[in-house]
């Protein structure tokens, strides 16, 4: 995880000098689910070419299928031949807390010390080791609609953080944490701003249409905004489409990418007191990096199989 993070932050870093190239991804609505594709490329000295497959079907929990389905397809950068195809869930779930550790090590108040986390899915628990590679944490609170799933992911929070860990409402989340990470299939939202306080911090990355959103309005009105990228969350994320459209703020309440964050151009933070809000839809950037790390440890402990095409 740690080494994903470092990864990750290059990333950022260079898309802000210029250095990547993450194109807009394809999306496909189709009647079962969703269909998506995630190009990007990095410098050819870095040799970094690739693409993520993703499809994301709700039903599939009804024949014991996992939502999301993904592969990655890595490419040499100099000559565009392929050079591994990987299984893409784990990559997206390990990014997806990677970048929301990132954005929570440039956002989060002096002295943050409780975290909170609504979702006890896969994302859940990648974001619970995630989160323990950017702050010490004194307590844990864990919400989720599934209460067996809370109790494990607190087991594993107090064996972590060696830290009180209790299950949660995602009120009590609200009330009493300085992190947030919410991490839900909800559609609609389960974390309301009239109970958050100053000086909160929130990584929202479970809904990526312009029709579902996890935070209600108060909460991103009243939050110094952060995206993952205008292409990304500026477009797609409902937790911003929504409160646009209902009049209670414009697209100028964002205040800038990740990238803009870790390359200076932006403070993630302007005061002790402010809510800020990293909303992440997730993007090709991430994906790259976090395969091309996979695939430099797999040839180095010689893991893999060769294929012949």
């Amino acid at each position: 995880m740690r080494d994903c993070i470092r990864a990750v932050e290059d990333g950022f870093l260079a898309l802000a000098a210029g250095e990547a190239d993450a194109p807009e991804r394809l999306v496909m609505n189709l009647p079962a689910g969703v269909f998506l594709e995630m190009p990007a490329a990095m410098p050819a000295d870095k040799s970094a070419l690739g693409t993520k497959i993703v499809s994301v079907f709700e039903k599939n929990h009804q024949r014991g299928l996992a939502t999301i389905q993904a592969v990655y397809l890595l490419l040499d950068g100099e000559t565009g031949r392929p050079l591994a195809l990987m299984e893409g869930r784990f990559i997206t779930a390990i990014r997806t807390a990677a970048v929301s550790a990132l954005a929570t090590k440039y956002m989060m108040a002096e002295g943050a010390n409780r975290l909170g986390i609504i979702g006890a899915g896969v994302q859940g628990e990648f974001h619970l080791e995630a989160m323990a590679e950017v702050a010490r944490f004194t307590e844990v609170l864990i919400a989720s609609r599934t209460e067996e799933k809370a109790r494990k992911l607190a087991e594993k929070a107090r064996s972590i953080f060696d830290a009180r860990s209790e299950v949660a409402t995602a009120e009590d989340v609200a009330r009493c944490c300085n992190v947030i990470c919410v991490c839900t299939n909800s559609p609609v939202p389960v974390l309301e701003g009239r109970f958050l306080n100053p000086g909160t911090h929130i990584n929202a990355v479970g809904a990526f249409t312009p029709q579902t959103r996890e935070i209600d309005t108060e909460a991103v009105a009243g939050s110094r905004v952060i995206i993952d990228d205008h292409t990304a969350a500026g477009r797609e994320a409902g937790e911003l489409r929504i409160p646009i459209s209902e009049g209670a703020m414009t697209s100028d309440h964002i205040k800038g990418t990740l990238a803009d964050v870790v390359s200076g151009r932006v403070r993630g933070r302007e005061s002790e007191d402010e809510i800020t809000l990293f909303k992440s839809c997730g993007l090709a950037i991430e994906d790259l990096v976090t395969a091309r790390l996979a695939y430099t440890r797999a040839i180095e402990r010689g893991l893999g199989v060769q294929v012949d095409l």
